[in-house]
């Protein structure tokens, strides 16, 4: 018998298990007393299901066998939003406005490279049918309560938007997942060898370049605005008046407008952020909109949220209380 531990997934038990539990019923009690209802979908999807409108990397990261009961095939989830978006199109129709919440087992095809794990314990809230700004500051406010939440000291919201780096190299044979994975980075090096191969004018190369270099903030953005494209001005524009006012709206939080800020999953379509904390040198939460996905799933209506990894939550050293 081969008892070998599986490559990036482990068992949780004693200390651990407890503290993952108590963590997780903090969170949903607060999601449910901003009025947000759990959902529970299985762990299994349709591959269809989780690819609809949601970028290559997630398919790359989906693992899919054959169903022995129909014939088919099934996949291991390794994202529960597109699962939520199938629910709110297809169970949910008499609803124009959706707050749900989750939390359950996702499984990674392949290891992250911040701790090697294949796993994650995926928690987070789903806001539907609410347009931008409303939906935003709702969604955002409640990623920074959780934070507090959990013990975490001056948190942090990074912001962009996923139509600025569409914005710049639409007009590119160059796949928007390789362009987010090179910005993610922040290499100016990595960017100038990407630029090299795509066919952009200067004033689009130059953007890259000062977002790959981390000084695309909102002095930056202002200044570029009817530079470059209709489509940068809107996304530009947007960004910094949710900005303007999150900065009234609240007050327990420092935000940091930067235009490199990238999604963790492509299916964003719009205003995207990411959460951290003192002491955390890795991403706590990602969250944003998703509009086009939710078209892409048959029902079109606006829709953003955000999730977490209470595993990552539990591995930043924070002590969750009885």
């Amino acid at each position: 018998m081969n008892q070998r531990p599986l490559i990036g997934l482990e068992d949780a038990f004693g200390v651990r298990a407890a503290s993952l539990r108590r963590l997780q019923s903090k969170l949903l009690n607060l999601f449910e007393s901003a009025g947000y209802g759990e959902v529970i979908p299985p762990l299994l999807e349709r591959p269809e299901i989780l690819k609809t409108g949601a970028g290559k990397f997630l398919a790359d990261q989906t693992m899919v066998f054959s169903d022995p009961a129909d014939a088919g095939l099934l996949a291991v989830r390794s994202d529960i939003t597109p699962q939520i978006a199938r629910i709110a199109a297809t169970r949910l129709l008499s609803s124009e406005e959706l707050r749900l919440c989750y939390s359950g087992q996702v499984v990674l095809a392949r290891p992250e490279s911040r701790h090697g794990s294949r796993q994650q314990w995926q928690t987070g809230v789903e806001c539907m049918g609410i347009p931008s700004p409303a939906g935003d500051i709702e969604v955002m406010r409640l990623a920074v309560e959780s934070m507090h939440v959990a013990g975490f000291k001056t948190p942090v919201l990074q912001l962009g938007h996923v139509g600025l780096l569409k914005s710049l190299v639409s007009g590119s044979h160059v796949s928007l997942d390789r362009w987010t994975a090179h910005l993610a980075r922040r290499s100016p090096d990595d960017m100038a060898s990407l630029v090299a191969k795509a066919d952009l004018s200067d004033m689009c190369s130059d953007a890259l370049f000062v977002m790959a270099s981390g000084h695309a903030d909102a002095g930056w953005m202002k200044g570029r605005v009817g530079r470059i494209n209709d489509e940068f001005d809107a996304a530009a524009k947007e960004l910094i008046h949710l900005v303007e006012q999150l900065q009234d709206e609240l007050d327990d939080v420092s935000l940091q407008l930067d235009a490199a800020v990238m999604p963790r999953f492509l299916y964003h379509s719009g205003v995207i952020f990411a959460g951290f904390a003192e002491g955390v040198p890795y991403a706590l939460l990602y969250g944003g909109r998703y509009d086009a996905m939710m078209a892409a799933h048959g029902r079109d209506m606006p829709a953003t949220g955000f999730s977490l990894d209470l595993w990552a939550w539990l591995d930043s050293g924070i002590e969750v209380e009885s």
